[in-house]
């Protein structure tokens, strides 16, 4: 146990020895913390994707928990997206889920967005996904997962111009050093 005693010849050196073992110690316990949030937030980005037709890629899988992750850290909205080859189970609607849900046997998608959300994206921004945008990508020579993709992107992109930051308008008549 001798290891672990501070011995300093004075003082001053025996404070600074104290000092460095306690940011030691603060650090070992910010890095466990860190480290622990992250893996909580990888765990719950794997809980709202279901593909149970195992049929995305490593990367597939890797965006749409990206996009879990950034709707729940952006916006506080929990996404669902679950892949299956018979009938689609959307969760009940608590008012901060967003689902959506590809049925590969019926080459079709369900899409539920939060009140607030489709308010935002206007209330047709859902129909026209699951009814327009998905039915294209299940034809022929097209790609179910990179419909997926482009949706999820798509979701993001438009609640991203939203909350971006408003540049105020020039008045016509204002001069540029009017305004900082």
């Amino acid at each position: 146990m001798a290891i672990f005693s501070v011995r300093s010849s004075s003082i001053p050196e025996h404070l600074l020895r104290l000092a460095a073992i306690i940011v030691l110690l603060g650090l070992v316990v910010v890095g466990f913390w860190k480290n622990s949030e992250r893996n909580i937030e990888r765990i719950n980005a794997r809980f709202g994707l279901s593909d149970e037709t195992k049929t995305l890629s490593q990367v597939e899988q890797e965006q749409v928990q990206a996009f879990i992750t950034a709707m729940r850290k952006t916006y506080g909205i929990e996404a669902r997206v679950q892949v299956r080859q018979g009938a689609l189970e959307p969760p009940e609607q608590d008012g901060k889920t967003l689902y959506l849900g590809l049925s590969l046997d019926g080459q079709f998608a369900v899409v539920v967005l939060p009140p607030l959300v489709e308010r935002a994206l206007g209330a047709d921004f859902a129909r026209s996904l699951a009814d327009e945008h998905f039915p294209f990508h299940f034809g022929p020579g097209k790609s179910w997962r990179k419909g997926l993709i482009l949706a999820l992107d798509l979701i993001q992109g438009r609640l991203a111009a939203l909350s971006g930051p408003q540049e105020p308008a020039l008045h016509p008549n204002a001069t540029q050093k009017d305004h900082p």
